[in-house]
């Protein structure tokens, strides 16, 4: 029959093999608190925290920058009439005449 080792020796050698299955616990649980804080690990679904909704803001306008110019208000080109214009250089009432004429003469 064998007899139990004993000893100093022995004895360091079981507390060293506690010692790293130990250590290895730790590393693996160290290595998921690394994920967590640092956020790696695979996608998320949402917004990250501290992100705000929209379009970021655009740049400044800068002190002393030049207005638009008005532009210029077109008037009806027919003789007489002072009315603003609406297209083709006509207002409105003469542009939909014109074409009320242009309609009758293809017929």
């Amino acid at each position: 029959m064998a007899r139990p080792k004993k000893g100093i020796i022995y004895s360091l050698e079981l507390v060293l093999e506690k010692l790293l299955k130990t250590n290895a616990a730790l590393e693996r649980r160290l290595a998921q608190m690394e994920l967590l804080l640092v956020g790696g690990g695979g996608a998320r679904r949402g917004r990250k925290p501290g992100r705000r909704r929209g379009r970021k803001p655009g740049p400044k306008p800068k002190a002393g920058r030049r207005a638009r110019k008005p532009k210029e208000i077109k008037m009806c080109s027919v003789p007489g009439c002072n009315r603003k214009h609406y297209a083709k250089g006509l207002c409105a009432s003469h542009y939909q005449a014109s074409r009320r004429k242009a309609a009758v003469q293809k017929v």
